[in-house]
């Protein structure tokens, strides 16, 4: 075989690489002309990859443009197994190996990562040895077949944008340990989702709506890159999948919210603790000097706040420790501390909880739509348990905010207390009119002792614990939200008809000598109004904790609340405020905020997850040397392979399925080998990729160098050079391989269509034998170029390959020839 002596491709570029670079197969933007490089951090000679994958440094990733210059440069954590460009090439997709397995989407303007997601576990991707061995995870985004729909009217979606859009909450900001430092001019990084949505199905984000495209990972699909699907639902993308799609990213939005909320909450409480214990503190350490207990310095403090005399302990307090300035830092600080809590649960996370209630009733409908029925796997019954809980955790929001509401008006009165009794202190004259007149209330004085200055009651919501968030999740027996029983029709009309009068008022008095009679009876509307009367007094009885109700209550206490709320002069046997080392935090898991919204992420993930219908068996993903490829072309799939037969010598493997074929019971494939090697020459294959629905190009060696070829495919068809054969039970190419190894006797050489002599074999030292040369390509019309990388990964070759010289010149060639005749 020798090759052709052509120059069909015109060279447009070598760019200088600062260090060993690796060229991927995808590395070109299929919209400009940019092309991505990775640089792992693995050396043959270090001990970086020791271990099972715990060491795992960082990849270097730096998109540069075609002419030469840098783009931009960002690490990524782990090693690069997989990459793919979107099809308006706006996102680069990662597969990144490290301690955990994750797809990142990164944005071609500025490299920063969009979104992160973590890689299915039950999905096995081998191991990494033989990643490192320049084997890469076929990787493409697919366009969609559908489309997203238009919102309905009255739909969820519909009815939420009608609706004032919930403010957004930005992550806390870290603490300024150097308030000195001068602050960096660098924009701060766009808010990511919470930790917690890592796994939840979501769409990437967008400003302009994203087509719902799909990117494979090796026949493995994901909704716009990030939303998990079985792979029966690679090609369908069936419209309700769209659908519940978008209800499971705008679920995810809303979550994301109420996280950020709830995380600055917790900040928020914890400013106000923080300097009211500081204060406290102080009186503390005033009553440890004079020998006082802390149970007996804050009973001095309500016997102050009761007849206005108390002991030295408050009085050096007042006196020197707690100044104007203190005071006044004091009382804004859990003044706006209290008021940021009200706006959080106001403006952002009760409204939040809101709209997930309007989602999850539009899912309820589904599961009892049979169309949704064929294709979404909702139960009625998970639906309305996660609405319950939704329901139940917005009950507790707005009992966290009237007690946020309630502290921030005990304080204030507190805080006037403490001024007043400030200056009437300092004013010797007692008759002098300077002295103000007492506008606190005493009340919420003493509540706010007992609740704000010694326990606070968001204690329970925000426990002091070990780690915080807690990852607790609430029992499966206890109950979300308090439903009423559902009544009949016709009672609730008699019930109605009687309170209006229409009906004789006689029914409803029942004499008491029958009210047993009245109770077990089943017909008449007073049973009913009985029955319903004791159950409200039950319900009543059972959520007395979330009755509305004043955090200084006057009634019947037991003897233990009368211990905590009675005041504090009262308790001498006991010493109740006292923190002890190994005292053990008592929970209340039904208060605590983090522990609903565990069991809110997880409970709706599964609802999403089950409804899309993942599986959980393990499915294995192939992996890809260079030497494989394959590409949907007007319904029919091309895949071509380069193999070695029993004597070690490469051939080429093409075949063909149309979907037809593959779709029948006896299906049948069109097959062709290639020899690379003849009794003149023989070359060895580099690296193959499909270029177009025309072409394959191919990079080949002989003895007297490297040469760029391509393969015209498609007209092997047309001109009979394909075997048809029957593949019913055959996966794919490589079983054909296997199988039919030696079917073919008769191999016919390669058809080269056009080529182009790079130059002698380059001669590397043997220690880059890691990398492989490798040949990245795009044959998008305007912008058809190729990429071409050798061993050492220094330099890059970037050639033209849509401009045919070699046709150009037979043209011209003829013309002169006509010429030439004409005037003989």
């Amino acid at each position: 075989m020798i090759l052709p002596d052509r120059t069909s491709f015109t060279p447009l570029s070598t760019i200088s690489l600062p260090s060993s670079h690796i060229l991927h197969p995808g590395s070109c933007n299929p919209s400009m002309d940019l092309v991505v490089l990775l640089s792992h951090p693995f050396n043959p000679s270090s001990n970086s990859w020791k271990g099972k994958g715990k060491e795992i440094g960082k990849t270097q990733i730096s998109l540069w443009r075609t002419g030469g210059s840098k783009v931009w440069e960002v690490n990524v954590t782990g090693q690069v197994v997989g990459l793919a460009w979107s099809e308006d090439g706006l996102i680069l997709s990662l597969f990144t190996w490290s301690n955990e397995r994750t797809i990142d989407h990164l944005s071609v303007h500025t490299g920063e990562v969009i979104r992160s997601i973590p890689f299915p576990q039950n999905l096995n991707v081998g191991h990494i040895d033989d990643l490192r061995a320049g084997k890469w995870i076929d990787m493409k985004w697919v366009q969609a077949q559908n489309d997203w729909d238009r919102v309905k009217n009255g739909s969820s979606i519909n009815i939420i944008d009608s609706l004032p859009t919930v403010t957004p909450v930005d992550p806390p900001k870290p603490p300024n340990l150097l308030p000195f430092m001068q602050k960096s001019n660098k924009p701060e990084p766009r808010p990511t989702f919470h930790s917690l949505l890592k796994s939840f199905p979501s769409l990437l984000p967008s400003n302009i709506p994203l087509p719902p495209n799909i990117l494979s990972i090796s026949s493995y699909p994901f909704l716009t890159g990030t939303l998990p699907l079985p792979p029966s639902q690679g090609k369908e993308n069936a419209q309700e999948i769209l659908e519940l799609s978008k209800i499971s990213d705008r679920m995810s939005g809303y979550l994301d919210i109420i996280l950020r909320g709830l995380e600055n909450a917790e900040i928020a409480f914890r400013e106000s603790e923080k300097q009211t214990m500081i204060c406290r503190e102080d009186l503390e350490t005033c009553a440890q000097q004079q020998a006082m207990t802390i149970p007996d310095v804050h009973s001095d403090l309500f016997r102050f706040l009761m007849t206005g005399r108390s002991g030295v302990a408050v009085n050096e307090w007042l006196g020197s420790k707690l100044t104007g300035r203190t005071l006044t830092k004091w009382d804004q600080t859990l003044d706006s501390s209290y008021k940021s809590i009200q706006n959080l649960i106001i403006e952002s996370i009760s409204p939040a909880l809101e709209r997930l209630v309007l989602l999850l009733e539009e899912m309820k409908g589904w599961s009892r739509t049979p169309r949704y029925q064929a294709r979404i796997q909702l139960r009625e019954d998970d639906v309305v348990k996660a609405t319950d809980l939704v329901l139940g955790f917005a009950k507790l929001m707005e009992k966290m905010r009237r007690d946020a509401e309630h502290e921030m008006k005990a304080a204030s009165e507190f805080m006037k207390w403490l001024k007043y009794e400030i200056v009437r202190a300092a004013s010797q004259d007692t008759s002098s009119d300077d002295i103000p007149t007492p506008t606190h209330d005493l009340k919420l004085v003493w509540s706010f002792m007992i609740n704000g200055f010694v326990h606070s009651s968001f204690h329970d919501h925000f426990p002091y614990l070990s780690v915080r968030p807690p990852k607790d999740f609430l029992p499966d027996e206890f109950t979300r939200y308090t439903r009423k029983p559902n009544r009949n029709l016709d009672e609730v009309l008699k019930e109605t008809q009687t309170e209006l009068g229409i009906i004789k008022k006689e029914i409803m008095y029942t004499p008491s000598t029958k009210a047993n009679e009245s109770l077990n009876s089943t017909n008449g509307s007073e049973s009913t109004m009985s029955m319903d009367m004791s159950m409200s007094v039950v319900e009543d009885e059972d959520n007395d904790e979330d009755v509305d109700r004043d955090l200084t209550p006057t009634g019947i206490l037991s003897e233990d609340e009368e211990d905590l709320l009675s005041s504090p002069d009262t308790v001498e046997r006991k010493n109740l405020y006292a923190v002890q080392e190994e005292e053990e935090i008592e929970r209340k898991i039904e208060k605590e905020p983090w522990v609903w919204i565990n069991t809110l992420v997880r409970d709706l993930e599964k609802l999403i997850k089950d409804a899309i219908g993942l599986i959980d068996d393990g499915y294995n993903l192939p992996l890809n040397d260079g030497m494989r490829d394959k590409r949907i072309v007007q319904g029919g799939l091309w895949e071509v392979l380069v193999s070695k037969n029993d004597k070690d010598e490469q051939q080429i493997w093409l075949m063909y399925t149309s979907d037809s074929a593959s779709s029948s019971p006896s299906a049948t494939a069109k097959i062709s080998t290639f020899a690379l090697f003849d009794s003149e020459q023989s070359l060895t294959c580099l690296s193959i990729q499909f270029f177009d629905d025309d072409e394959i190009v191919l990079l080949l060696e002989s003895e007297n160098g490297r040469y760029l070829v391509t393969l015209r495919y498609v007209e092997l068809l047309d001109l009979e050079q394909m075997v048809e054969m029957n593949v019913s039970d055959i996966r794919g190419i490589d079983d054909i391989v296997k199988i039919h190894q030696n079917t073919f006797q008769a191999i016919l050489p390669i058809p080269i269509s056009r080529s182009r002599y790079l130059g002698v074999t380059p001669q590397f030292d043997t220690s880059l034998d890691h990398t492989k040369v490798a040949i990245a390509l795009n044959g998008r019309t305007g912008r058809r170029l190729g990429c071409v990388a050798f061993e050492d990964g220094r330099s890059l070759q970037v050639w033209d390959l849509d401009v045919d010289e070699d046709e150009e010149d037979e043209d011209e060639q003829e013309e002169q020839e006509d010429g030439e005749g004409e005037e003989s």
